[in-house]
C-alpha cells in the first residue's frame, strides 16, 4: 500500500528493500510536491516500523545539464529532508547492478563491465586449462563472460560504435579461447565467419535481440508495463506518397532533437532511449515476424532474421576491421 498515498504524477518502483520515487520537476511547486512525498514515505515508515536508513537514501537528478549558476550559488539547488536528515546529492549510484548518472550515461558501466568480464576470462582460462572441448568452453563462455552483458542490457546497452567494437573485441578473443586457435588478427569478415563456427552471434546482434524480445513483450501484454505515450501503432494515414508502414509498425510522436549544440542527432536522449531506438528496430523486422502470437516462435524466427543479416556485415571491405 505504499505508493497508494504519493501525489499524482509521482512515481514509485519498489523491489525487494529498495524504494524509489521520482517525479518530474517543471517549477518549484513541484519540488515542494515531492518532499511532501518524501515526508509521506518517512511516516509509512515509521508506523509499519520499516524505518529508511537515512544515510542510505539519495538523491540524483537527472537532466541534459545541471541547473544554471549552481556552482556560483549553491542554494539554487533544492534541498529534500528525511525526518530531520538532509538527503545528499551524488553524481551516480549503482542501481540493481546498473551505474545510473544524472546524464543517463552508460560508458562508465560498459567499461565496467568489460574490464570485469575479461578478469573472467582470465581467471577462465586459468582455471580450465585442461578443457580443450569445443563445445564445453563455448558453454563455459555463454555461462560465466557473456552472461554479464545479459543483465539489463535493455537499459545500458552501448549504442556509439566505438564502444560496440570494444565489446566485439572481446568476444574476439573468446572466440579465439573457444576455437583453439592462435591470437592472430581477425579481418572483420573473417570475424563473422567465425562468430558464425562457434554459433555465437555478434554482441550488437544479441543487444538488438535482447531489445527485441522485450519490445515483443511488451507489446503483447506479457508483462506488465505500458509503450510511452509517444508511441502508437500506425493508423494508415501518411503524408508521403509511398509508405512502407503497416498495421505493426509504431510511429512516434516526438522525435530527437537535432539542434543541439553539445550533441548531434545520433547521440541524443531519446535516441539511445530504449523504447525509441528499439521501435526503430521492430519496424525493420519482417511483417511476418512482427505478426507471430506465440512467444517462442517469435524468438526462433528473430534469431534466424538476425543470423541471416550477419550476411549484410558480409559486404563490407576486408578493410573495414574491428579493433583487437
Amino acid at each position: 500500500d505504499l505508493p497508494v498515498g504519493l501525489s499524482p504524477g509521482t512515481n514509485a518502483s519498489m523491489y525487494a528493500d529498495d524504494t524509489k520515487i521520482s517525479r518530474t520537476i517543471c517549477t518549484e511547486s513541484d519540488h515542494a510536491i515531492l518532499q511532501s512525498d518524501i515526508d509521506y514515505l518517512h511516516n509509512w515508515s515509521f508506523m509499519n516500523k520499516m524505518n529508511f536508513h537515512p544515510q542510505k537514501c539519495k538523491v540524483l537528478s537527472v537532466a541534459n545539464r545541471p541547473p544554471p549558476l549552481l556552482g556560483i550559488l549553491p542554494n539554487v539547488q533544492y534541498f529534500y529532508v528525511l525526518g530531520e536528515t538532509i538527503l545528499d546529492y551524488v553524481g551516480g549510484e549503482k542501481d540493481l547492478g546498473v551505474d545510473i548518472n544524472p546524464t543517463l550515461n552508460f560508458s562508465i558501466q560498459c567499461e565496467r563491465l568489460i574490464s570485469r568480464a575479461n578478469q573472467q576470462f582470465g581467471l577462465t582460462k586459468r582455471t580450465c586449462y585442461f578443457v580443450n572441448d569445443f563445445r564445453r568452453k563455448r558453454t563455459l563462455y555463454l555461462a560465466l563472460l557473456r552472461s554479464q552483458f545479459e543483465h539489463c542490457s535493455q537499459i545500458w546497452r552501448p549504442t556509439n560504435q566505438t564502444m560496440i567494437s570494444k565489446f566485439e573485441s572481446f568476444q574476439k578473443k573468446c572466440i579465439k579461447w573457444i576455437l583453439c586457435e592462435e591470437p592472430l588478427h581477425y579481418s572483420h569478415a573473417t570475424y563473422i565467419s567465425k562468430c558464425r563456427q562457434a554459433r555465437v552471434l555478434p554482441l550488437e546482434k544479441r543487444f538488438d535481440f535482447n531489445d527485441l524480445v522485450l519490445f515483443y513483450k511488451i507489446l503483447n501484454k506479457l508483462i506488465p508495463v505500458n509503450l510511452p505515450s509517444y508511441l502508437k501503432f500506425f493508423d494508415g494515414y501518411s503524408r508521403l506518397r509511398s509508405c512502407h508502414l503497416d498495421a505493426f509498425s509504431l510511429i512516434s510522436d516526438v522525435k530527437p532533437k537535432t539542434n543541439l549544440s553539445f550533441s548531434d542527432n545520433k547521440n541524443s536522449a531519446l535516441n539511445k532511449s530504449f523504447f525509441y531506438r528499439t521501435h526503430l528496430l521492430w519496424n525493420k523486422l519482417p511483417l511476418d515476424i512482427r505478426a507471430i502470437i506465440n512467444f517462442s516462435t517469435f524468438k526462433n524466427k528473430l534469431l534466424k532474421f538476425l543470423w541471416d543479416s550477419v550476411n549484410d556485415y558480409n559486404e563490407k571491405s576486408e578493410d573495414d576491421n574491428w579493433p583487437d
